[in-house]
Parts: C-alpha cells; structure tokens; sequence
C-alpha cells in the first residue's frame, strides 16, 4: 500500500510541476521576427499609400492637360466659321474641365499635398507641345500600374 501512495505522490508532484520550455529562448526570437515583420509590413503599407497618392496627381494632371488642349482647340475654332464645330468643341473643353476637376477632388481626397497638387496641375496646364502631354501621360500610366507589380523586397 505504501507502493502506491508513493506512486500517487510522484504523480501528483510531476503533474503539478511546470516542465521546462525548450522553446522559451526561441520565443524571443520570434518575438523580434513578429516586430520586424510587423514594421515591414507598415512600411509596405506606406509605399503603397504613396504610390496611390501619386498615382491620384498624376491623373489629375493627365486630366488637366487634356482639358487645357480641349480649351484651347475650342478657342480656335470658336473664331472659324463653322458654329457647330464650335458648340461641340465647347462642350468637349466643359467635359474635360469637370474630369479634371473631380480628379483633383480624388487626389485630395486620398491625402495628397496642396501645393503638389497645384504644382503638377499648373505644369499640366502650361504644355507647349504633344511629347509634353505624352510625357505627362507615361508618368501616370506607370504610377498607376507601380501598385500592382510586385516588389522586389517581398511583397505581392
């Protein structure tokens, strides 16, 4: 009987005492791997933000040009003889404006800076020649597409 109340003692004790952890010095690391992730992660985050703010300006610039060359067709042929021809380019510069206007609106809705906003608009507007407009419009075209191509630093 003795026997078996030691046996129940031993138990009792082992089940009672914690075990050590193998992994208690590990868990550290993990730890420090869950913040370097985590603070990756944020960063990602930030570049993408970033890339959709500048993604928003520059369609509003590609969006300002067209309404500026729109305008200024619209001028012209408001001085030649055809009324119609007039009326329609009129309301084509309108149409413009108004996509551009409300593509300021988006960029300022998702955070971008007023005075980028103004400083890449007001170059939009003042373009000169049509290498102007498709340079602006490469630029919009590849920060609108820069979100969806995966990084280079592990990202989707």
């Amino acid at each position: 009987m003795l026997v078996v109340v030691k046996n129940s003692l031993q138990f009792c004790r082992a089940v009672s005492t914690p075990k050590p952890q193998p992994y208690a010095r590990g868990g550290s690391k993990m730890v420090g791997r869950w913040l370097k992730d985590r603070k990756e992660k944020r960063k990602e985050e930030t570049r993408a933000y970033n890339a959709q703010v500048h993604a928003a300006v520059s369609v509003a610039a590609v969006a300002a040009a067209v309404a500026a060359v729109a305008a200024a067709t619209a001028a012209a042929s408001s001085s030649g003889k055809d009324g119609r021809g007039a009326r329609t380019d009129m309301a084509v510069a309108s149409a413009a404006t108004l996509v551009a206007a409300q593509c300021v609106e988006a960029a300022e809705a998702l955070g971008a800076d007023r005075e980028h906003l103004a400083a890449a608009v007001g170059s939009a507007v003042n373009v000169k020649t049509p290498g102007d407009v498709a340079t602006i419009t490469a630029a919009a075209a590849t920060g609108s597409n820069s979100h969806s191509i995966p990084s280079s630093r592990g990202g989707i």
